[in-house]
């Protein structure tokens, strides 16, 4: 949230489990991340009519998780967990949102999934950065 409001961007922070039906009315969405598995009994519930909603949506560690299993794509355990800071290589240095970010940056991650597949969904999705663990 600071470093979205340091761009100037209003944002407000609400529940994860927030209808679709109320998220209309933002014109994008962040979905953050978290330690949680998507196909864990206690995962956090959502709406699923949040990626139906025609809007723009970013989303992060758990929240991209969330999406490409919601999608279809296809998560699975990783080999390893990455809790801590770690790197990060861009590979789309060109896309809007990394385009003023070097090729390599350190970032946070705690997560344990990895997308295997992606979903194909509105043309698929692009694969822009990986960590050196390929999750």
């Amino acid at each position: 949230d600071r470093r979205v409001r340091e761009l100037r961007v209003k944002s407000v922070l609400i529940p994860f489990n927030t209808p679709a039906a109320e998220l209309r009315r933002y014109s994008a969405l962040i979905i953050s991340g978290g330690p949680s598995s998507v196909y864990a009994a206690d995962a956090p519930a959502y709406d699923p009519e949040l990626f139906t909603l025609g809007i723009p949506i970013l989303a992060i560690c758990y929240g991209f998780q969330l999406m490409v299993h919601v999608l279809q794509g296809e998560i699975s355990r990783g080999h390893e967990r990455e809790d801590g800071q770690f790197t990060l290589d861009i590979q789309h240095t060109q896309s809007k949102l990394f385009r003023h970010l070097p090729s390599s940056i350190e970032v946070l991650l705690t997560h344990g999934d990895v997308v295997q597949t992606m979903p194909v969904q509105d043309g698929g999705f692009r694969v822009t950065a990986v960590s050196k663990n390929g999750i």
